[in-house]
């Protein structure tokens, strides 16, 4: 099991590369996800749940692939397989998310990026984790080589965004950690 060294300290999330601490025991070359507020197979922050203030933690990636035009993130609740939260359409040359991904079908603080209705319609926002016993929690970011998810419009579910994500994208990088209410 890799541990990845999470430090506290804030990073840009698009634009220039994310802090290399947060990837130093991850392998040269490898396409990556990770937080400084979620170490690997850690408890979530209160504040990323439903239990603070439901806000989605900052994600940041490293080593996409070169053809990449836009990245997707699906966040899972993989112990009873439910999607939570979807993102696409996040620009190509970003690497990584802002902490507080804004709510909407457009969120002001990701431009370009799309949110499917959510967990709770008409809800287009992050939903973090709020179960009744421990469960797990998979971020997942995609890699995709078009600039658009093809065939979204403001219209497509969660469950479309995700299939369409799976077809289009490669192998994700992954974040999981879990949370007991």
């Amino acid at each position: 099991m890799k541990r990845l060294l999470v430090l506290l300290a804030a990073c840009s999330s698009h634009g220039s590369s994310p802090d290399a601490a947060l990837f130093a025991d991850v392998p040269p070359g490898t396409f990556a996800l990770a937080s400084p507020s979620l170490a690997p197979n850690a408890s979530f922050a209160k504040d990323n749940t439903c239990d603070g203030a439901d806000a989605s933690p900052q994600l940041d990636w490293e080593n996409a692939p070169d053809d990449t035009g836009s990245f997707a993130v699906v966040l899972t609740d993989t112990s009873i397989s439910l999607v939570h939260w979807v993102l696409y359409d996040i620009p190509g040359g970003w690497t990584g998310l802002p902490a507080g991904v804004a709510a909407g079908y457009e969120p002001a603080n990701v431009p370009g990026a799309h949110q499917p209705i959510g967990l709770q319609a008409p809800d287009r926002v992050y939903h973090g984790p709020c179960p009744p016993a421990k469960h797990f929690y998979q971020f997942a970011v995609y890699s995709l080589p078009e600039a658009t998810l093809p065939g979204a419009t403001m219209d497509t579910t969660k469950e479309d965004a995700v299939d369409a994500i799976t077809a289009h994208g490669g192998s994700p990088a992954t974040l999981v950690g879990s949370y007991m209410h």
